[in-house]
């Protein structure tokens, strides 16, 4: 089969099918999708990039008392303002209407951010997990492991593998042309790409995925299981636990419903679906467009969360944004929730 049309991003939450306007299967566009999507968009930069950038600021500058988790937490900050400085270049698409006019190293370099944004977030949730897990079920195991040089070590690896993993999207990403108009679109699918993408999805989230579940679920049934026998808990320790399996939560909802479209619109190129079942490209294509905004919105909602439910680093965000104003939460101080 000839294909004709622009193939716009499976990597990306946005138009990823080849079709032509003469085509008979049009894909479903809601009135004033570019507008809504562009407006969201930048209220998305403007929140993520003010928020991620005081946390950044916070952690880094204002903290009194370094804490362990402060590492992992500075980090995914940092993936986020990453990825939100490439924003402009996808606004700037949505109101051309899915043209790209920022060059083919902006293509390939915002395409190859979001990727890593997505990989480096999952495995640093998914260690923080892991390190909440070895913390209740194994202290004194936490305690000869978790040295200061720890998360250093751990993010050093995850920005690595990260990086590396994210050269996929490098790779299948180029400008093309077609009707005088350029768009930033996906290489041709073949089996081994699309057999390729599979297992790096699987490997790169859905496992991930299962680990941060489960691991919380062991923390759950322990931390229960301690309460029932003595009757007490440790609330520092359950308040440093809620907030990752919130964090978690929120990016495993922002993430995974995109994911699962992304998977069924690669078993719709390569099948050749579109042509025989029209109704199913529809509604997959729209799924990429709406679960996309929920993906992009993920980068923009750490600051908060970290803000409402932190006392340190709600406190040092006050303080940071009204220096002149002392800011006191009930039983809130710079001490560390956790070490």
């Amino acid at each position: 089969l000839t294909q004709r049309g622009p193939r716009l991003a499976l990597s990306c939450p946005r138009r990823m099918w080849n079709y032509t306007p003469e085509e008979n299967c049009q894909t479903l566009k809601l009135p004033y999708m570019e507008i809504f999507v562009s407006v969201l968009y930048i209220v998305i930069f403007l929140l993520g990039t003010v928020g991620n950038g005081l946390l950044i600021g916070v952690l880094i500058f204002k903290q009194y008392v370094w804490r362990l988790t402060d590492t992992f937490i500075v980090n995914l900050a940092i993936s986020d303002f990453s990825f939100l400085i490439t924003l402009p270049f996808w606004i700037d698409k949505e109101l051309a209407s899915g043209l790209w006019r920022s060059g083919s190293i902006l293509c390939k370099g915002s395409s190859y951010v979001i990727a890593v944004n997505m990989y480096c977030s999952i495995f640093l949730l998914t260690w923080m997990s892991g390190d909440r897990y070895l913390t209740i079920m194994y202290p004194s195991m936490a305690k000869k492991i978790r040295t200061k040089l720890y998360p250093i070590l751990v993010c050093i690896s995850v920005w690595t593998l990260s990086c590396l993993l994210g050269l996929h999207t490098l790779q299948s990403r180029e400008l093309k042309r077609y009707n005088n108009h350029t768009y930033c679109v996906d290489k041709e699918t073949t089996s081994n790409n699309w057999i390729g993408s599979l297992i790096l999805l699987t490997l790169a989230f859905f496992i991930p995925l299962f680990s941060i579940l489960t691991l919380h679920y062991s923390i759950i049934k322990k931390l229960y299981e301690h309460y029932q026998k003595f009757g007490k808990h440790d609330k520092k320790l359950r308040k440093s636990i809620k907030i990752v399996f919130m964090v978690a939560i929120v990016f495993l909802f922002s993430w995974t419903p995109f994911n699962i479209f992304k998977i069924l619109a690669l078993i719709s190129s390569i099948l050749e679906l579109k042509q025989s079942f029209c109704l199913y490209y529809k509604i997959v294509y729209l799924g990429m467009e709406l679960s996309g905004l929920f993906a992009f919105a993920n980068s923009c909602t750490n600051p908060f969360i970290y803000f409402f439910f932190d006392d340190c680093i709600g406190r040092a965000m006050i303080q940071s944004i009204l220096p002149c104003r002392k800011y006191n939460k009930p039983g809130s101080s710079f001490s560390s929730l956790d070490t």
